[in-house]
């Protein structure tokens, strides 16, 4: 097993320029080849000398030999550098199961949230995985930065110049109870709600806390929380068996109303509608994988081209 703590240690850059130089026999036609200026190879030359103690190459005639070190060096090298290219292009390969990981709110069953889901479903060999933000320590960034996550929704847009942030989906809120709740009808008012205890969902997203701290001090001045939960569909249940009522995203209540038996209050305030935004990294567009799923999302009309925005 390699010693990876020495590899840490040891730049495998300056491998790859002796190789093109070897190659070539040629300094400049090894900085052509990789991108880089003569310099930089020369230097990067330079201390792959002093590391291994030797000249590598020296000059003969116009050009330059290799030393008997470097030959050496070059044999060990030329397939084990096969062998590492082979590694990193198989990622490209149809055939691999390939993940793709998505960090999101507790909106998955969302219709257009869905659809995006299902074009990842349609790669007969990657596994989605999903991961709940509200359980999430991490900021956005922070997910993004470690390549934690491939895609992350969320209502509180990135501004990150390393990362491309989208508006994908518009998510407005209701405030619910049950059907046979003994005190409220389809409407309620102030001194109705200020009787009522609520239920509160715990997360982490500025945009919802900022919503709820408002709601809580401008409107309802002491809002009775009964009932605290990460969980949506914890809310949602606890709702169905209870008095309590609760504010909720409306695509959940459609889904579950006639289930869990409840019924949309009239609002005497205005209620939110929050913006989800799908954020990716720019960098991750260099894979020919990932550039793919994102032309079919557009190409469904689920995201607009970042040239429109």
């Amino acid at each position: 097993m390699a010693n990876l703590y020495n590899l840490k240690r040891f730049d495998l850059n300056l491998l790859v320029i002796f190789e093109c130089i070897y190659q070539h026999l040629s300094i400049s036609k090894a900085a052509q080849t990789l991108f880089i200026t003569p310099s930089a190879v020369s230097q990067s030359l330079q201390r792959l000398r002093i590391q291994l103690d030797d000249p590598l190459f020296v000059r003969s005639g116009k050009g330059i030999s290799p030393t008997t070190v470097a030959e050496n060096l070059h044999i060990h090298l030329a397939e084990n550098l096969n062998s590492i290219e082979q590694t990193i292009n198989i990622t490209e390969k149809t055939d691999l199961k390939k993940r793709f990981v998505v960090y999101g709110p507790q909106f998955h069953a969302s219709p257009k949230l869905t659809h995006f889901i299902n074009i990842l479903l349609d790669e007969p060999n990657l596994e989605v995985i999903y991961h709940d933000t509200a359980a999430e320590t991490d900021n956005i960034e922070d997910i993004m930065n470690y390549r934690k996550a491939d895609v992350v929704f969320t209502v509180e847009p990135c501004s990150n110049r390393a990362l491309v942030s989208i508006p994908f989906w518009e998510c407005p809120v209701v405030l619910v109870c049950r059907k046979d709740h003994p005190r409220l009808d389809n409407a309620a008012t102030p001194e109705d709600l200020v009787k009522e205890r609520f239920t509160l969902f715990q997360t982490r997203e500025p945009q919802i806390t900022e919503f709820q701290k408002s709601y809580n001090i401008a409107r309802l001045a002491g809002r009775n929380i009964a009932f605290t939960s990460p969980s949506l569909m914890s809310i949602f249940n606890t709702i169905h068996h209870s008095d309590l009522i609760g504010l909720v995203p409306k695509f959940i209540y459609d889904l579950l109303k006639d289930t869990l038996n409840l019924k949309e209050i009239s609002s005497p305030y205005p209620l939110p509608t929050f913006s989800l935004y799908m954020v990716y990294s720019r960098a991750s567009m260099s894979s020919p994988f990932f550039s793919a799923i994102i032309k079919k999302v557009k190409n469904n009309n689920l995201i607009h081209s970042i040239n429109d925005l």
